[in-house]
Parts: C-alpha cells; structure tokens; sequence
C-alpha cells in the first residue's frame, strides 16, 4: 500500500480495497480526517479514472483559470505557440535603474515577477509542453525586464487556450512496467552563457512520469559533450525511478532503454578508450559507462525527427510541437 502525503493532505493505494479501508479506519482512530472517498482532486490537479479502458487522467483547468484570475488575465486573448522559434531573452534586456528594475519587477496590482514563474513553474505538473518556455523565462527572475514579463504573459495566454488538456496515463496493452527515456539537448543555446540546454523525459507502461528542462552547469565544447552529459544526467534519473520501481514491486529485469539522437555520444558510452576530443570532460560523466557496461542502462539511436525530448530544449515549429505533446500524453478533455 502507497500512502503519499503533502502537510494535511493525503492520498492512499492499494492493490486491495480492503486494506485500504482498514487504513483509513486505524488513522480516523488516531487523528481526526476527512475522508472523501476516491481521489478525485488534490492539490490543484483534477484526476479522472476510467477503470474501463484503464486509464487515468490528471489535468489542472480550474488552477489554470485560478492563476489566469489572479493575474488579472481571465480575459487575454488565447495562443497556439509559445516561444517564437528564434527568441532572443538575454540579460541584456534586463532593466539597468532602480526605477526600472522597480517597474518591471512588480506587476499589475503589485504582483511579483516570482509569482508569475512560481505560478508557471506548477502548471508543469500536468502541461510539460511548457516546461522549456518556463525554464526559459524563470532565469530572469532576479531581474526581468519588459520582453520577460511579455514572454512570461506570453506562457499565461497558452495556458489559457490549452487549460482544457490533460495529460493520460493509460496501460500500454501488456503487463509488463517499463521504463523507457529519451534525452536532448541544444548545444551553446543559451545566449548569455553559451551554456546547452538540456531535457529528458521518461515514461513508465507507456505513462510520462518524470521530466527535465534545465541548462546544463558547465559549458560543453562540442554537441558530443553536450548530449554526453545530458545522458549521464538521465541515467541518474533512471537509476532512481528503477529503484522506486523495485520497491513498488516492479523490479526493471531488462536494462533500461534511453533514446538519443547523437551517434557519437553512443559510440563514447560504449567506448572505455578516452579520445582526445573527450579526456577533458569531468570524470564523474563518464559513470554512464560502468552502467552501459553492466547491461543497467542501454542508450539506444534514435532519429532527430523522433526525438520527444526535443520539445524540452528548443521551441519547435507548430507541427513538431503538436506531434511530440501528444506523445507525451497531453490531449483533450
């Protein structure tokens, strides 16, 4: 049985119902709880079950519209994209007064820039399609300047005309529970450090449970480094999601497939011999190797035009976008 808890709100799983009800029977003993019933909303995310086709769905419409409110944006106009292909945010659009940085910073009603990412960057529990565009704006927010807080708003009004997708954990038509990734990632992007970013999501029976959109902490000097380090860094998600497995019941028997778009980069895992265009990467990114070896983890090819993880490090063209978030899961109410 599963007992998951946030301060004073809890969920509980079972493989029984029974056991479950004996649960909760011993806490209300205990403490005094409200008990209501199947979980049908936590924590701002509505969950709706369909025990027919077995599927479980999770979407966060009425915090959507909660934050829209909030922000003094119920009635924006709505939008399909969001960061422009070639968007240029920079420090250097940064205010360089004290008045400016006072204008920018507070926002109608005297919200602050922080809460507008803090906002965003919860709304990724269920919209992962956002989470490159919040990684981007969340950068600035020590010191945002007028094209941030556009941007910013800009994430807000697709919000608004997507609060109504959902994101559908479904079993995959067999019984086996497997964990399957994919890692990018976009090499010098960032413009003020030329630093990669990098993303990786991974799926379980076919379900997206765990994802990344980060820049990377050092400066990789060629493509290879960059998707090097991005797979040693989904690897070390993957370790830790085969160990949650295992303790669910579900030990991984198979090594765990990670897609990657980079031959070389696979080539380099594989490969124990350090080149010279690779002795100067930091040690500890070579770890992905002794896993590679002992069958744990198997990184496999996969082309550009398949990459899903691509939606984590760069804004895409209308139709990639929309291919890799329903592969993702997100669709419609």
């Amino acid at each position: 049985m599963l007992v998951l808890v946030y301060v004073n709100d809890m969920t509980v799983a079972g493989k029984s119902i029974e056991k479950v009800q004996g649960f909760k029977m011993a806490l209300s003993r205990e403490f005094e709880i409200s008990d209501l019933g199947e979980l049908k909303y936590i924590l701002g995310i509505q969950i709706m079950r369909n025990r027919e086709v077995r599927t479980i769905s999770m979407n966060q419409t009425a915090y959507i519209h909660q934050i829209l409110a909030y922000f003094g944006m119920s009635e924006c106009a709505p939008v399909s994209t969001l960061l422009t292909i070639k968007h240029n945010l920079s420090t250097s659009q940064s205010p360089k007064t004290e008045e400016e940085v006072t204008k920018y910073l507070k926002y109608a009603n005297g919200l602050h820039y922080l809460e507008i990412v803090g906002a965003l960057l919860y709304a990724t529990q269920t919209h992962l399609d956002i989470q490159y565009a919040v990684s981007i704006v969340s950068q600035f927010d020590g010191n945002p300047g007028k094209p941030h807080l556009e941007a910013a708003k800009h994430v807000l009004c697709y919000l608004k005309g997507t609060a109504d997708l959902r994101l559908t954990l479904e079993c995959s038509g067999s019984k086996s529970v497997d964990l399957i990734g994919w890692t990018d990632s976009n090499w010098a992007q960032d413009a003020n450090s030329r630093r990669s970013i990098s993303g990786f999501f991974f799926e379980i029976a076919s379900g997206s449970v765990s994802w990344s959109a980060k820049k990377q902490l050092i400066i990789a000097l060629s493509t290879v480094e960059a998707e090097y380090m991005v797979a040693t860094n989904a690897m070390k998600e993957a370790i830790w999601l085969q160990v949650l497995l295992e303790d669910l019941g579900y030990p991984q028997t198979n090594a765990t497939i990670i897609h990657a778009d980079n031959q070389d980069c696979i080539t380099l895992t594989c490969n124990p011999v350090t080149h010279t265009h690779a002795k100067h990467i930091d040690i500890r990114h070579h770890f992905i190797r002794e896993r590679v070896k002992n069958k744990e983890i198997n990184l496999q090819y996969c082309s550009t035009k398949d990459m899903i993880a691509d939606i984590f490090t760069k804004q895409l063209l209308w139709e990639a976008f929309k291919c890799f978030r329903s592969a993702l899961g997100i669709n419609k109410i």
